[in-house]
This record gives structure tokens, sequence and C-alpha cells, in this order.
């Protein structure tokens, strides 16, 4: 239970036990969240304080999992249950801005739970709103990865476990490497269905691949993600991607061949950044991407149902020029399936380390 300064008339109690203790105080500040959504048609008569009879509005901030950063695009709302079944009737909604903030309005006096999510993470703050002011919690809550299982498979040009431990992330590592120490997961979707996110780096073996379990592995993977679940494939781990969503990507070469997209040529690409939380992280809409290695695997187009990241202008070891998507996902079902044409090892840049940041949080 934790305690708080009672400012300009004010009692506010927090209830999770993994939050630090708060003070609320009067909030005259307005965050660039995103907007409110489903408050009630009849929120409509305001007072002078801007804050309608017998509700209150309440801004936080987020912090990311090390407590270093702060939360762009992360959703924070209230389920509001008017009619006391224990089901949710409507939900007031925001998504927090650049600088982590959100800001909740139209929220009925009374005891609430704040919950805050960003892909496989999330938080709760338990918050009693009992006058028609707007609150603000003195203290930021950071996002938690307590109940997130992650698997790591290894590649011989990649570690993006690297970027997991820098962000306090724990994992189960599946060696990917001159063995099939992997097909134990990929195999066996019991064996996946225990992990919320699973991360193929580039340069996983791939002896599996002529020993006809091509389409079992591509059910596995897609069955996996429609069930809830997270992919991320890097670069020569396309294939992956490729083999399971074959109409999400168009690669280079031939589909039914695994290494036929593998025709990039070295060098920088300054790419353009089209998805909204990616710039704001970076305060620009390009970024710096280095392929210091020639034959990464290219992608031609996307379809319209995927969301491309990032696109640039690829350079092929043949000299030809592509406009390709560098980044791009899927949401199939419940999950999110994901591909980067880079990736974390010698070629990282800045811009890099920021983005595949920002994209483990939205798996």
């Amino acid at each position: 239970m934790y305690s708080f300064t009672r400012v300009a008339s004010l009692s506010a109690l927090l209830l999770l036990g993994a939050c630090s203790d708060y003070e609320f105080i009067p909030s005259d500040k307005t965050p660039g969240g995103g907007d409110d959504s489903d408050t009630p048609s009849d929120i409509n008569e305001w007072g002078d304080s801007g804050i309608a009879e017998g509700m209150a509005s309440v801004t936080g901030r987020v912090c990311d999992l090390t407590g270093d950063g702060y939360v762009v695009g992360a959703t924070a709302h209230i389920a509001i249950d008017e009619d006391g079944d224990g089901a949710e009737d409507w939900r007031i909604e925001d998504v927090t801005d650049v600088g982590g903030y959100f800001t909740l309005e139209g929220v009925p006096l009374g005891n609430h739970t704040i919950v805050v999510e960003k892909g496989s993470f999330s938080t709760e703050i338990a918050v009693l709103l009992d006058e028609e002011i707007a609150y603000e919690l003195s203290d930021e809550e950071c996002l938690d990865s307590g109940d997130v299982n992650i698997a790591v498979i290894t590649g011989a040009y990649d570690n993006i476990e690297h970027i997991l431990d820098d962000m306090g992330l724990t994992y189960t590592l599946f060696r990917g490497m001159y063995n099939t120490e992997y097909q134990n997961l990929i195999g066996n979707p019991s064996r996946m269905a225990e992990f919320d996110i699973i991360f193929f780096n580039c340069g996983i073996s791939d002896m599996w691949g002529s020993s006809g379990i091509t389409n079992a592995i591509a059910a596995n993977i897609r069955g996996y993600v429609e069930a809830g679940g997270s992919i991320y494939t890097a670069d020569w781990s396309y294939f992956f991607f490729e083999k399971s969503f074959p109409s999400a990507i168009t690669f280079v070469g031939n589909d039914s061949q695994e290494g036929s997209a593998y025709v990039g040529n070295q060098g920088d690409i300054n790419g353009d950044v089209l998805d909204a939380n990616m710039q704001a992280i970076l305060g620009t809409n390009t970024a710096q991407l280095r392929y210091d290695l020639a034959s990464w695997a290219v992608a031609e187009s996307a379809a319209s149902s995927s969301s491309v990241l990032i696109e640039g202008m690829a350079r092929t070891m043949s000299g030809n020029v592509t406009k390709s998507p560098l980044a791009a996902k899927i949401h199939e079902g419940s999950g999110t399936a994901l591909y980067t044409s880079f990736h974390n090892e010698r070629q990282l840049t800045t811009d890099m380390a920021a983005l595949l940041a920002e994209i483990i949080l939205s798996l």
C-alpha cells in the first residue's frame, strides 16, 4: 500500500505493489498523447475547470524497461464497468507521446486501474480519483517484462540477444548455427507456445530446408503467430518469414529457393522511416542504415496488408537499384510477424540500435 501527499485538497491512493511511491498533483499541462476514445456521449457538461461533473482526468508518464528512457506509442486505458456486472462496457484510452506522457480524460470518480501496454509488455497502476480535478502522477511508471517469455535462435551474423541484455530482458537460447537444436523449438508447436516472442537471428543454419519439413515448420510458425505469438526475423532468416507468410513480402529471386534473395550490395542506405513511433524516437523521418557485408536479403515489395516501417533504395551486387521495404511487419490473427533487412552486428549505427529497441518493445 502506498501513501500520497494531499495536494490542493486531494486524497489519492495507489494500490499497485510494483510501483514507486506516488504523489498526485493537479495538472496544468497537456501532453501530446493520442486522442482519447470511447468516452460516453453524455459527457458534455464542463465547468470552468474544464472537468465534467463527476469526472476527473489523470496524466502519467511511462518509462521503458530499464527506466532510462520513455516509451512512445504505448496504449494507456481505463476499462469502465458502468453497470457493475464485472464486464467492460467502454474504455477511456490514450497513446503515449514522444515524452512518454498519456492523459485520460472524462474518468468517472472512484477506484480505477490504468493498464499500460506496448507489444507484449505492460504495467498497471491502481488509483483512486475522488475530486473533479486534473490529476498528475508525480512519478513515472515503467513497463514490466516479468511475465514475458522470450526465445532467441542464435545466428552466425547477428546477436539480437545483446540488445535484449541491454534492455534487461531474460530469454532462452536455442542454438541455430551448425546444428539443428532449434528444430526442437520450431518443430514443436507446444514448445513454441511457451514463448511470447521468438527471435530468429541472421545466419541460422538452413539444414532443415532439405529435410522435407519446410512446410511443417512454416505451418508451425504461422499457427504460432495466429494464436498471438510474435516473431522477429532478420536478413538471412527471411525465409522463415517468407515460407510462413508468402504473400506478405515479395523477396528478390525464386520463392522456393532459400537464399535467392541474397543479392544486396554492401554500403549505407539513408532509409525513409514511415512508422510514426520510429520517427518520434529518432526525431526525424530518415535513418542511417549500414550494410557492412554484401549478400543481404533484398525485398522487392510488400502487400497492402503489410505495414512497411522503413524503405529505401537498395543496390544489388549486379548494380540494379530497387526501392525496397527494409523493415516491415504484419498482424496475423492476434500475433505479429516482423522482418528487417538490417540487424545487430558490426554494422550497427546509433539509428539502428534505437530502431531495434523500438521493434523489441512493439512485439
